[in-house]
């Protein structure tokens, strides 16, 4: 009856601007009491544009409908409340709703089907893609994530919380694939790597093996030694121009990896060379008056910049790793001994840091003052919901913010990034005097070469260094020269 009724008076009013906001009332009135029927609760999201009422992104699809794990208005329904039960914000949501689902149900009912077909999401996917390539859609972000939750949901029963790849990563075949999956989890649960570089190598793995099956091998049956030779030269050559050593490296690994497991023949790992041409470019940190700039730069009073600047603080002040100052815990700091005790993700070792006040107090303002209540560990999450730990790359956004804030631009010799503040720490404590294998120990080195960086860059102690141009002091003459 009250949808009648807003059919109605919608009819009514619509030709008379003057009385659109008697509209609005009604309409929020009867939607209001449809809503608190239904859910015993008056907290009611904005309502879609009228012109939308048809959709039935809208309407509660049937018991049968919900049932059906194949129903493409159930699935939506049932996606769209599951994004809800693990933290989605209303104001997220809606944006999947008008950018991916009402998309995908009219793709479907287009079609004239009710079934969920991944063809059809796959198609509106590249359709938009298409449109933003020619410049008539800026973005596809939203069909695209709607689309692959919808899968999730649809395959496994749940949402799990991620990013989307690059929408122009090419995966590799099944085989290979599912060979680059076992050598991570071998080497991630048998210690032999971090998590972090448990990533990166199979990373690089498959690059390689995109190269591979550029070359028409889809299989190891028919590799032979000058085929890896040839396509990991290959790959040195386009993928890492600056540097083929961790290619070599992991490659073989993985290659030893498949021949102690028999996925392979033959030990195809002797083809990649044991060395790689030495390529080093050192990388100077931030000035001490960048670092101030920057840390100027943040709007303390609110709660996304005391994150910010606690982040940066601790940063700049303990030269600790992105990855390690977005995994630290609060069990992690000792506040009576002003000690930070970390384990390195990178190489497992254990390190003891000084607290300083700077740091110290900037972390306490943002949990006490800004940090949302959860029960996540760390330190540092994420300030919109879904709440969960802030992820290592989230640091390079939050320094080139700044950056730009701050009018710190990077140019060809000079590459900045959170990393930066790691180079900064580690110049500062040369130039202060500090011995070199000190500084490897502040700094978490498991090698002592790791040093050499700062070293090279440390521009006064190379200065000293330096032979006179002149023979007299060491016992010659003008003469002899």
């Amino acid at each position: 009856m009250l949808r009648e009724f807003l059919e109605q008076h919608y009819e009514i009013y619509k030709g008379d601007k003057k009385l659109a906001w008697r509209w609005k009332l009604v309409r929020r009135s009867a939607e209001l009491l449809i809503y608190f029927a239904t859910t015993g609760r008056v907290d009611m999201p904005p309502l879609p544009k009228w012109s939308k009422r048809d959709c039935l992104l809208y309407v509660e699809p049937s018991q049968e409908q919900l049932a059906d794990n194949s129903n493409i208005y159930g699935l939506v329904w049932r996606t769209r409340r599951a994004l809800k039960e693990i933290g989605y914000a209303d104001c997220t949501i809606k944006y999947y709703d008008l950018s991916g689902f009402r998309k995908i149900l009219t793709a479907h009912e287009e079609a004239e089907t009710e079934v969920y077909s991944r063809k059809l999401c796959a198609e509106l996917v590249l359709n938009a893609q298409e449109l933003v390539e020619s410049g008539k859609l800026y973005r596809c972000q939203g069909v695209r994530k709607a689309a692959a939750l919808l899968d999730e949901f649809h395959r496994y029963g749940l949402i799990t919380p991620g990013r989307l790849s690059d929408f122009n990563a090419i995966a590799l075949n099944p085989e290979f694939e599912s060979l680059v999956e076992e050598y991570g989890n071998d080497a991630l649960f048998s210690g032999k790597l971090s998590s972090v570089t448990t990533s990166t190598a199979k990373s690089i793995i498959k690059g390689f093996l995109l190269d591979l099956e550029n070359a028409e091998y889809s299989s190891f049956d028919d590799v032979t030694l000058s085929v890896v030779g040839d396509v990991i030269a290959g790959t040195a050559a386009n993928r890492y121009k600056s540097g083929a050593e961790s290619l070599l490296h992991y490659v073989r690994e993985f290659l030893k990896y498949l021949y102690e497991y028999n996925h392979i023949e033959r030990n195809l790992s002797v083809a990649v060379p044991k060395m790689s041409a030495p390529f080093k470019k050192a990388y100077q940190g931030f000035t001490d008056d960048e670092i101030r700039r920057l840390l100027a730069a943040v709007d303390r009073n609110t709660l996304i910049g005391k994150r910010d600047y606690a982040i940066m603080t601790i940063a700049a002040q303990t030269g600790l790793r992105a990855v390690d100052v977005v995994n630290l815990r609060r069990i992690d700091i000792d506040w009576r001994k002003r000690e930070i005790h970390v384990s390195q993700s990178k190489t497992g070792k254990a390190l003891c840091l000084t607290l300083e006040t700077e740091s110290g107090n900037a972390i306490y303002d943002y949990l006490i003052n800004a940090r949302q209540s959860c029960d996540i560990p760390n330190i540092f999450i994420r300030a919109e919901h879904p709440l969960k730990a802030l992820m290592p790359g989230a640091t390079q956004g939050i320094v080139k913010k700044y950056m730009a804030i701050a009018g710190i631009e990077s140019d060809a010799r000079q590459r900045y990034g959170f990393h930066s503040f790691r180079r900064a720490f580690g110049t500062r404590l040369l130039d202060n005097g500090t011995p070199v294998h000190l500084l490897s120990q502040l700094l978490g080195h498991s090698n002592f070469d790791s040093a050499k960086p700062y070293m090279s860059i440390n521009e006064q102690g190379l200065k000293e260094c330096c032979l006179p141009l002149t023979l007299d002091e060491c016992g010659g003459t003008h003469d002899e020269q």
